[in-house]
């Protein structure tokens, strides 16, 4: 405490000990007092010194009040460092859930680092600070070691005013959260500069992810709700840093930037969480529904489409040259809204021949969303099949990465008698099925599902710049 606030630390004690003296002597002289009138005067007296002695006490307690404040972080600080190897995925967690939706800063990989970035992060017109939220949020994490969320509970009974109160607004907007429709989006983006760089090497990829808490109500270009999650710097960025090996991905090291974000985002990492992959053209083929997740407990990986809906989407509908073509395919969205509760075989066309004239005048019809194919393609980029779906802005498409078997067709027409709504939890249900069953064995190894929203985008998409 500061020279200045102590002295009047002082000067306030020797007040209330001044007013509680003139109380008590008041106190006396009416106890003796016979006179009703002069009793009345002498209450009065009582009162005025007491309301006197109330405010006294309240500016005594507000110098204290920072003093406390600190040995309460203090505390905090103690034990979280104490336990902080134990608990420290649930401290991250609790992180992100505290942090403002346009908080920038990257996420600290150790506890002194959070801490840190919580005291920067502004309340609000919260009552609560963001420390208090935070302790909050580590409480009633179910993944707490019990014995360490007591000691917490026990720090908030003595530290936080309406503890009781603040843990009912956790509560609610944790099950709140629970019947959201969360998206996870990923946008991979081949960086020319450095697959020139590495030529006769593989290439290389920005990474951009960001959480959507809640599909439903989000509106990329109304800076709805979001949570920047995975950002490349631009080369130009890092110039005099020594990051410049984090500015792009190879292919091979993308899965394991999608798993870290799986990490981040808490309680939304579920089976209602949606993962939309944006890809180059001449990925869109690619098995992310098979990218692993290593967790240490078994030998083999556990696969994303396995956990998650996994859905494919075109980084070309994302260019600011794709724009003429953004009219098409909200139409062709709106049309697949009015039918969403019928079959998915109803709407769709099969294509099994390499005639892609053909193709491109039957997904022009407005009346066709979605395409179909018994062969597995083997072109991709330009003049693919692929292309004339993005050219015709049709918004599905479902289609086998390999040839199994000649009933082929017939396993994907049954999957298709499902309502469009459903298809995406009809293939996560697929491939789940195909978890104890060889590649060669079930078509749930190798099930593509290409499904274009035209209103969830990035939010950093303007089609108008």
């Amino acid at each position: 405490m500061s020279r200045i606030r102590q002295i009047r630390l002082e000067q306030l004690n020797e007040d209330l000990n001044k007013l509680e003296k003139d109380y008590n002597a008041v106190a006396e002289k009416k106890r003796r007092e016979s006179n009703p009138q002069e009793q009345n005067n002498l209450q009065l007296q009582l009162d005025n010194i007491a309301k006197r002695m109330e405010e006294v006490e309240r500016d005594i307690e507000n110098i204290k009040q920072p003093e406390k404040e600190k040995d309460n972080i203090q505390s905090l600080v103690n034990l979280l460092t104490l336990y902080e190897n134990e608990i420290f995925i649930c401290v991250k967690k609790a992180y992100q859930a505290c942090s403002p939706e346009d908080w920038q800063n990257p996420l600290p990989d150790d506890l002194e680092g959070i801490l840190a970035e919580l005291k920067k992060m502004p309340s609000g017109i919260s009552k609560y600070t963001i420390l208090e939220k935070f302790i909050a949020q580590l409480i009633l994490d179910s993944e707490m070691p019990q014995s360490i969320s007591q000691e917490l509970r026990m720090l908030a009974e003595n530290s936080i005013n309406g503890y009781l109160e603040l843990f009912d607004v956790i509560l609610a907007q944790k099950n709140k959260s629970k019947n959201t429709k969360p998206y996870l989006m990923v946008w991979i983006r081949r960086s020319e500069q450095d697959s020139v760089k590495h030529q006769n090497q593989e290439d290389y990829y920005f990474v951009d992810a960001w959480l959507i808490p809640n599909g439903d109500s989000y509106n990329y270009s109304q800076n709805s709700e979001f949570i920047k999650l995975h950002k490349s710097h631009n080369v130009n960025d890092l110039k005099g840093t020594k990051d410049k090996n984090k500015n792009t991905f190879t292919l091979e090291k993308i899965p394991q930037e999608i798993i870290d974000c799986l990490k981040k985002i808490g309680d939304y990492s579920s089976d209602r969480l949606t993962i939309e992959i944006f890809l180059p053209l001449d990925l869109i083929n690619q098995a992310v529904d098979n990218w692993g997740i290593e967790d240490g407990f078994m030998s083999f990986p556990e696969k994303l489409g396995n956990l998650y809906k996994v859905i494919v989407r075109s980084s070309e509908r994302l260019e600011k040259n794709y724009s003429y073509k953004r009219a098409f395919w909200k139409d062709k969205w709106t049309t697949l809204q009015k039918v969403i509760q019928n079959s998915a075989n109803s709407t769709f066309i099969l294509w099994d021949d390499d005639d892609l004239n053909n193709l491109y005048a039957e997904l022009s019809e407005a009346n066709v969303i979605g395409v179909k194919w018994q062969t597995t393609p083997v072109q991709m980029g330009k003049d693919s099949v692929f292309a004339v779906i993005l050219r015709t802005a049709t918004p599905v498409a479902l289609w086998l990465r390999y040839n199994l078997f000649a009933s082929n067709n017939e396993q994907v027409n049954e999957l298709l008698n499902c309502c469009i709504s459903q298809l995406p939890e009809t293939v996560r249900k697929k491939r789940k099925e195909a978890f104890s069953k060889s590649n060669d064995e079930h078509i749930g190894h190798h099930l593509s599902l290409l499904w274009e929203d035209p209103n969830r985008l990035p939010p950093t998409i303007d089609y108008f710049m």
